[in-house]
């Protein structure tokens, strides 16, 4: 079986970035509202998908002390989703997050689900189609606040439950977007360090280039979660 690509999400843009300008990875978390251990876990899940460290501590000289982000950090802190394909193919079966909604052309291209979610997209569409969409559990960033981002789609959500399971990440959260109930992937840790229990008020960020075409006919909102 080959490897899952890696997703670059809106919050390695903005840690890599927030580094860049810091040289600190405590201050650059600490900025983004994130632990220093959740920063340090997406800093070397990056580089064991790329096959090189994105960023290099300066132990001596001027700069004893800080870290600052190697050429492959910056490309990606730059290029951002555009560096990667962000997404390997959904397994078989699952209808998690599987919509449908209304293309129009725009610009921007986007897909309404309902009178109060749309979604931008990367793909093509007639206007008016009718067309079936996926988000990929793992693709979605949860976040407490707003941050800069290169993500074409912010949600306001609602945490409604907090389950065990979901894949490597091995915790699901059920969340309500604009009507929509929507799966995300997550460890434990930001479930702890972010209080994301039911009621929660979060923001929910996803690339468009994230955002799949499937059969319309296959696609389903997700319902109630499952004990």
């Amino acid at each position: 079986m080959t490897a899952r690509p890696v997703a670059v999400s809106a919050l390695d843009v903005a840690l890599l970035g927030r580094i860049g300008a810091a040289a600190n990875v405590v201050v650059a978390a600490r900025a983004l509202g994130i632990s220093r251990d959740r920063a340090n876990y997406r800093l070397r899940r990056l580089a064991r998908a790329f096959g090189g460290p994105v960023v290099r501590a300066d132990r001596g000289g001027a700069r004893h002390g800080t870290t600052v982000l190697t050429p492959l950090g910056d490309r990606i802190a730059h290029g951002g989703f555009d560096v990667v394909e962000t997404l390997g193919p959904l397994p078989r079966g699952d209808d998690a997050n599987r919509l449908r909604g209304t293309y129009r052309a725009g610009p921007p291209p986007e897909v309404e689900l309902g009178p109060s979610l749309a979604l931008r997209v990367a793909f093509r569409a007639a206007d008016g189609e009718r067309v079936g969409v996926a988000l990929d559990p793992e693709s979605i960033v949860v976040a407490r606040a707003r941050f800069p981002s290169s993500a074409r789609n912010v949600l306001p959500a609602v945490v409604e439950a907090v389950t065990a399971g979901g894949g490597p990440f091995g915790r699901l959260l059920f969340v309500r977007a604009g009507g929509q109930r929507l799966r995300v992937s997550v460890t434990a840790e930001p479930i702890r360090t972010l209080g994301l229990a039911p009621g929660r008020r979060v923001f929910l960020y996803v690339k468009a280039t994230a955002i799949r075409r499937i059969a319309a006919a296959r696609a389903v909102s997700r319902g109630s979660p499952r004990s």
